[in-house]
């Protein structure tokens, strides 16, 4: 019967979610358990774990996962998926989250050596629109760091079994999280125990032309918000992906929405490439090879890799001629692209450790010295273009105005009203929600961009401002141009700044007679109450006179 009731309940909750919007299905894609990859992104592939509170959308893309109408919570739970033996663990997913609503991806795994399941151990809760922290968490068997799970053991445990769990939470009456896909990378670096590594959608049938490269966005971290500049490779490379897809992205719009509040840093995997599948297309970590990236560059998508280098054969870290910096212990750079020159193989990076954006950033990388600085083998990757009713969740630029300059600052107003919900130290943007970075776009500013590099909105020169204690811009002696207000828990507010014409505040309503001063609720309560009083008084006596 509870069976039944069940099939019931998932039954209504697909018919109620049928006007929900389309979201497009690739011609590739689609499930996937191969090699070190696997990926749940269809309704049949969702429907063959356990749903509480949860119901399958067939109608998004291939499937998604979504609350069941009138739940706050839900779980989703995998079937025990038999893998090859691995040691590391890396999950990723590509959701929508509107404001209000989070998910919150978990694993456990079977240890052979122990004969026993680890503890589930989760990635931490997500949304661009939350204050997003990782767990680290650990029991006997396992460990969550950051992004990684790792089985545990000094005699080479492995294991061979895993499930996955998705939370859905909304606090928004009438939102959902859409959960679209959900992956897992594997990797065993035990002698003889590799995994194959799978090769993508595309299949390894045979491997792309001999040289592929794009006009991909080439941007330096370097030349961003100097309080945060030297640390946000991660999303800086997510940014370059995103704009060589279309999208037209500040790195700090990325930074700041995928921030780790736990780790205290930028360089979560899994929430890097959350913020891809947050702008509508889907992306996920994986453990790959040199074929792997070629075949997806030689499909026109740029590929993000987290590596480890110096630029001396003497230094730390494996040797790489011309590396944007001296030296990494650990940093996300983009590739644009790879060929062959007088018979060695490279491939064609846009570095954001470089000092500037445009040919500066473009740097051509030797394919066996990146093989090697590449030792961790984990990439980003991303679908080429954005799925239809995917994205829409993402916070988003909203136009705004300047009020009048007093004293060097101006109000930020949306709607006619003044910004609220900014944080009145609006610099602690790591550690505060309602803070971000604001900055400004000079009318006719220099596009950095070179002639072998696509220009964006980021390949521009600009100028970083900062809000006083009330939300006001502080513009001082800024020119003319474009304000970009970049909170870290919503969205871009976007307005024009010009000096030589002054700023004027919205106008005013149509003048009304002035209204009476509001009378507090409790004097209205006593007078009732007096009037009650005395008309039972007035009756009592009525009714004496008539005895």
């Amino acid at each position: 019967m509870r069976a039944a009731k069940r099939s019931l309940s998932l039954l209504l909750a697909l018919a109620l979610l049928l006007p929900l919007c389309v979201r497009r299905a690739d011609a590739a894609g689609g499930d996937v358990q191969s090699g070190n990859f696997l990926r749940i992104t269809t309704a049949a592939g969702f429907s063959a774990g356990s749903a509480e509170q949860v119901a399958v959308a067939a109608d998004r893309g291939d499937g998604a996962l979504v609350l069941a109408p009138g739940a706050a919570d839900g779980v989703w739970t995998s079937a025990e998926l038999t893998v090859p033996a691995f040691e590391y663990l890396v999950a990723s997913w590509s959701a929508d989250t509107p404001a209000g609503t989070t998910v919150e991806i978990s694993a456990r795994a079977f240890v052979d050596a122990k004969n026993g399941w680890s503890g589930w151990l989760s990635w931490g809760v997500w949304s661009p629109w939350a204050l997003r922290a990782c767990t680290d968490q650990k029991d006997a068997l396992a460990e969550i760091d950051t992004d990684t799970f790792t089985v545990l053991g000094t005699h080479g445990e492995t294991a061979s079994r895993l499930q996955l769990r998705a939370a859905l939470h909304t606090d928004a009456a009438g939102a959902t999280p859409v959960l679209c896909a959900l992956c897992a990378t594997l990797k065993n670096t035990l002698d003889g125990q590799a995994i194959p590594v799978w090769p993508g959608d595309g299949g390894a049938a045979a491997l792309p032309a001999e040289a592929y490269v794009s006009a991909a966005p080439a941007i330096s971290q370097m030349v961003r918000d100097p309080a945060i500049a030297d640390r946000i490779c991660s999303p800086t490379s997510v940014t370059m992906m995103l704009n060589a897809r279309g999208e037209d992205l500040l790195p700090e719009e990325v930074a700041l929405r995928e921030y780790d509040f736990c780790y205290q840093g930028f360089g979560n995997w899994s929430f890097s490439v959350a913020m891809g599948g947050a702008c509508g297309y889907d992306s996920f970590c994986h453990y790959g090879d040199l074929d792997f990236l070629r075949r997806e560059l030689a499909a026109g998508r740029t590929v993000a890799l987290s590596v480890k280098y110096s630029s001396s054969p003497n230094g730390e870290y494996p040797y790489l001629e011309n590396a944007a910096i001296p030296s990494t212990g650990g940093h996300l750079i983009t590739l644009a692209g790879y060929g062959t020159e007088n018979g060695v193989a490279y491939f064609y990076s846009n570095d954001s450790a470089a000092s500037s954006d445009g040919e500066a950033a473009r740097r051509r990388y030797r394919a066996d010295q990146l093989d090697q600085a590449w030792s961790g083998r984990l990439c980003y990757v991303m679908s080429a273009e954005k799925e239809a009713g995917a994205g829409e969740a993402a916070p988003a630029r909203v136009a705004a105005t300047l009020g009048p300059v007093q004293d060097g600052v101006c109000a930020l107003l949306a709607d006619g009203a003044p910004v609220t919900g900014l944080a009145a130290d609006f610099s602690a943007k790591t550690s505060l929600a309602g803070a971000g970075t604001v900055l400004l776009i000079p009318d006719g500013a220099a596009d950095t961009a070179g002639a072998q590099t696509a220009s964006c909105l980021a390949t521009h020169t600009l100028r970083y401002l900062s809000l006083d204690g009330s939300g006001a811009v502080r513009v001082g002696d800024a020119p003319a141009g474009t304000v970009y207000v970049i909170v870290n828990n919503g969205p871009t507010y976007v307005a024009h700044y010009d000096p030589a014409a002054p700023q004027t505040a919205p106008e005013p309503e149509t003048a009304r007679p002035a209204a009476a001063a509001a009378v507090p609720v409790w004097i209205w309560a006593a007078l009732a109450a007096a009037v009650l009083a005395l008309s039972a008084l007035l009756i009592l006596r009525r009714g004496r006179r008539k005895k």
